[in-house]
């Protein structure tokens, strides 16, 4: 004679393999995206002072959204595909927008990048990063 799962046993095993479902989905979406492609510290040469040492992780970890930092705009809108943001394509670097010679230069927007956001998070008294200089160019 058979023995018959009860009705418990039945809604765990279905409950097991629906997260084993769910982590095997996660697991295939977020190694195909280019957040893993990403270094978790990215540092960035300055001229006069010390280089900044972005934390990418932790930004992301924020819950910031790729388009939040990075943007290539047309019409006032951001356009940027977020599949070319892989690190070593020549063609997501800031600097190919932002040469010495564009109207804002690569350190004129990194300024207005973070310390704006810092700023903006900072009198919404969120959590944010340094608003100050000192705080991101660390003397060794």
């Amino acid at each position: 004679m058979k023995k018959r799962r009860s009705l418990k046993e039945k809604s765990m095993k279905m409950n097991g393999c629906r997260f084993l479902m769910i982590t095997v989905a996660f697991l295939l979406v977020s190694a195909g995206s280019p957040l893993w492609a990403q270094p978790d510290k990215i540092v960035l040469e300055g001229k006069t002072r010390p280089a900044v040492t972005l934390p990418h992780n932790r930004h992301v970890e924020a819950g910031l959204s790729c388009k939040d930092c990075h943007h290539i705009y047309e019409n006032g809108k951001n356009i940027l595909d977020e599949g070319k943001l892989e690190e070593g394509n020549k063609d997501a670097r800031c600097f190919t927008c932002h040469s010495p010679k564009s109207r804002l230069n690569l350190e004129q927007a990194f300024h207005k990048q973070c310390i704006g956001c810092h700023g903006k998070y900072q009198k919404e008294k969120k959590k944010t990063g340094p608003p100050y200089c000192g705080g991101c160019h660390l003397r060794k």
